[in-house]
């Protein structure tokens, strides 16, 4: 089965995938930050029973991954592949995730907060997105209750999340917009109404592989259908402008741009050794003739999955040999995927 960041539908668009953040505390415990490990156990017993009843209704099946001791080793590749929140990895002993067979719906336990249900989606489908984990959510509460006041909504440590809980993004891949040095001046504005933009892969200066995350900021006040209405028309408005910026490009800039498509293929077709950031950038530049069909119309080489298996954790965590060093495993399966153009 394909995770969901290995569907077509991440390529070759401006709008890569989105995701859906549910935030919820279990009532009669104490939150994250005072719990003790027997009622860390206990709520970690408690929602796998739930979920474990539930499956037959959601028609997913559901692992769960302990991330103490030795298995917290896969931490950083789980961050890496979207299936836990870097800012909710509370690093307790008895953290776990709940991780469905196509990694796009997961459920953390005892992080920053009792639940963080997410839910990522290919493209531009955040509203099944939303759909499914309010699905998750509906059927986790008909086991267990959550800490909700009729004032402030649903209850939670940090109160960033007080409200709806919701917090719902777009991954966007801002080629243009980056390169013509229009994001700050795009961060500010949309800051105005309540949403951030910011690097999804970390590097320095540039954003790697041109790749943002849109998402709000606010939940207290606003419903779960004006936060996701917002950010859909802030996306679209994104992408519009990166269009745009495509079409507004002289002549010397397209032949510019041409050679560094097909220098970028070469490198990686060629390369024996690979950074992660220059490769992510490498990649932005095929992602960028996929889309506009400079290889022909069936042929993919900028694949959104290919920037998540190069990540340090990810190659690290599918290595057959642990030694062997991540600049060559990252241009070994770059070379391994890479399709033939003329």
């Amino acid at each position: 089965m394909l995770s969901w960041y290995e569907q077509e539908a991440c390529d070759p668009g401006v709008i890569v995938g989105g995701q859906v953040c549910l935030v919820r505390n279990v009532d009669g415990f104490s939150f994250a930050g005072k719990m003790t490990g027997d009622q860390r156990r206990r709520l970690t017993d408690l929602v796998r029973s739930a979920v474990q009843a539930e499956e037959e209704r959601l028609q997913m099946h559901f692992t769960y991954i302990p991330l103490s001791g030795q298995a917290r080793s896969n931490c950083g590749s789980l961050i890496s592949t979207l299936a836990i929140p870097p800012n909710m990895h509370g690093e307790t002993e008895e953290e776990g995730l709940l991780l469905s067979e196509d990694e796009s719906v997961s459920i953390l336990i005892g992080g920053k907060e009792h639940l963080c249900m997410q839910v990522s989606c290919p493209g531009q489908r955040i509203r099944l997105a939303l759909r499914k984990a309010n699905e998750v959510d509906d059927a986790i509460n008909r086991h267990l209750p959550y800490a909700f006041s009729s004032k402030y909504g649903y209850l939670t440590a940090s109160p960033l999340y007080t409200g709806t809980g919701l917090q719902i993004s777009y991954l966007l891949h801002l080629h243009y917009l980056e390169k013509r040095r229009k994001i700050a001046k795009i961060e500010k504005e949309l800051s105005q109404y309540g949403f951030s933009l910011r690097q999804h892969f970390s590097g320095e200066g540039e954003a790697p592989g041109c790749i943002y995350r849109i998402k709000n900021r606010k939940t207290l006040g606003l419903s779960e259908a004006e936060t996701l209405s917002a950010l859909e028309f802030l996306a679209q408005s994104l992408q519009q402008s990166e269009n745009n910026a495509y079409r507004q490009r002289t002549l010397e800039e397209e032949e510019k741009d041409l050679d560094q498509m097909y220098r970028a293929y070469g490198l990686l077709r060629y390369a024996r050794e690979l950074d992660c950031e220059e490769a992510l950038n490498y990649l932005s530049f095929l992602r960028l003739a996929d889309r506009h069909q400079i290889w022909g119309e069936d042929i993919l080489t900028g694949r959104f999955s290919a920037m998540v298996r190069i990540l340090d954790a990810v190659l690290l965590q599918d290595a057959e040999d642990a030694q062997t060093e991540t600049g060559k495993l990252r241009a070994d399966y770059i070379r391994s995927i890479l399709p033939a153009i003329d």
